[in-house]
């Protein structure tokens, strides 16, 4: 499967000593946090965790180390692994605030 290239906000870091890459982007970068404020959640790193949560409960990934501060998300694991995270982020975002917001699923934001 061919993973298309990643937006310009999500940056990915090969770690020679770990043999990880990492997948790492501010959080509240105009392209996605209008669209997380718009929701009504915190765009922080907290809230995209929780968002990789979901998407992880959704079975669509496989559950990455995450690090996340206030004003930045990280993940780190195996470069398909997280070139699979940088690709869904983007597309399912709106589709997935809402689902997850009916479901009262908790963002921690």
């Amino acid at each position: 499967m061919t993973i298309p290239t990643t937006p310009d906000f999500i940056r990915l870091l090969d770690s020679e000593d770990t043999g990880t890459t990492s997948c790492f982007f501010d959080a509240d970068v105009p392209a996605m946090a209008d669209v997380v404020a718009s929701l009504g959640h915190e765009p922080n790193g907290y809230f995209w965790e929780g968002v990789v949560r979901r998407l992880v409960e959704k079975g669509e990934l496989d559950e990455p180390e995450t690090d996340p501060e206030g004003g930045m998300f990280c993940a780190y694991g195996p470069r398909p692994a997280m070139e699979r995270l940088a690709h869904v982020l983007t597309p399912y975002l709106t589709a997935l605030v809402v689902e997850a917001d009916a479901e009262d699923f908790d963002f921690d934001d």
